[in-house]
């Protein structure tokens, strides 16, 4: 079981009912933030990414976990069940120093399983994934701007240090820059060089914004994701932190990494306007990632979708929780 601890009022803000006994008589799971709403939610941006969006329902408060689900949590699931470890395992173990970092390539599908087992296991409470409503609103809250702390990114880039409030692929490409004239091999087999070499320098780059350039070339199979330092990075679960890192990117009800670090998985449906998925009717996926731009990572941003059988190296989820009783 998982452990759980009083919400008090300094926790909700709710004055107790007895001023006798300080203690709201609600048992919550730890790490989940009581979001309340007026009852419905206008969408920051519409899903094609215009300003103003639809507005949908969010019928009555909800719980949602501060974090997205770790590499530890689902290895509690998969020891007690028997379900699958993440293709960048080494078989049921999870990578030295990824405990915390969330779980990856984990399909919507193994996700709601997963929410089946932790309901099972925790009395009183029913987990499930948030709508994209849901999700957006912990994000950004009745502010409605593009990051959870204001319109812009507030990312630099200088000296060889990238400053940055959430983990996205200008991390990564300030991380390899520090060895900037490391060769990389063009591995991708469609590529127009492939097998060939470049510096690391002469591949990708780093503004002084944190914008980055040379990412990916889809049409000649080149930038840094066509080469062989990406893929050990990607095959090793991705350029992830921990779920607790990025404070000063926390949201309003206190969840942090809502922008970066990993797609997370809504329970939403929509048609998506961007990717390889663009004009299919997909399983909605918030937040942007380790490998997303910053524009991407907007928690206002919305038009990505995946299907939901399916397990991507980007996509993982966070849960929310109903009392029921």
């Amino acid at each position: 079981m998982i452990s759980c601890g009083k919400v008090t009022p300094a926790d909700n803000g709710e004055e107790p009912s007895n001023p006798d006994n300080p203690t709201v008589e609600i048992s919550v799971p730890d790490n989940y933030v009581k979001v309340e709403t007026s009852g419905s939610y206008t969408f920051i941006a519409t899903s094609s990414n215009v300003a103003g969006g639809e507005t949908v329902s969010i019928p009555r408060e909800y719980y949602i976990c501060k974090y997205a689900v770790t590499n530890s949590e689902w290895k509690a699931y998969i020891d007690a069940t028997g379900a699958s470890a993440p293709k960048y395992w080494n078989g049921k173990t999870i990578p030295e120093g990824r405990e915390k970092h969330p779980v990856l390539w984990i399909s919507r599908t193994e996700a709601e399983a997963y929410c089946k087992w932790m309901s099972e296991k925790t009395d009183g409470w029913a987990f499930r994934l948030p709508t994209s409503a849901e999700w957006e609103f912990a994000a950004a809250g009745s502010a409605g701007t593009a990051y959870p702390w204001g319109e812009k990114a507030d990312a630099s880039f200088s000296g060889g240090e990238l400053s940055s409030k959430f983990n996205y692929n200008a991390v990564i490409a300030a991380e390899v820059l520090k060895n900037p004239d490391r060769m990389a091999t063009y591995n991708n087999s469609k590529s127009t060089r492939y097998g060939q070499q470049d510096k690391i320098s002469d591949i990708i780059s780093v503004s002084a914004t944190g914008g980055v350039t040379g990412w990916v070339d889809h049409t000649n199979y080149l930038g840094f994701i066509y080469t062989d330092i990406f893929t050990e990075i990607n095959d090793a679960g991705g350029n992830t932190c921990a779920v607790d890192a990025y404070p000063e990117g926390a949201s309003w009800c206190g969840c942090l990494n809502m922008c970066g670090n990993c797609w997370e998985w809504a329970s939403s449906i929509e048609v998506a306007q961007n990717g390889a998925e663009k004009g299919q009717s997909v399983n909605v996926i918030r937040g942007g990632s380790w490998y997303a731009n910053a524009s991407s990572c907007k928690v206002s941003f919305r038009g990505e979708g995946r299907k939901a059988s399916s397990a991507y190296n980007t996509v993982g989820f966070r849960l929310v929780a109903e009392p029921t009783k």
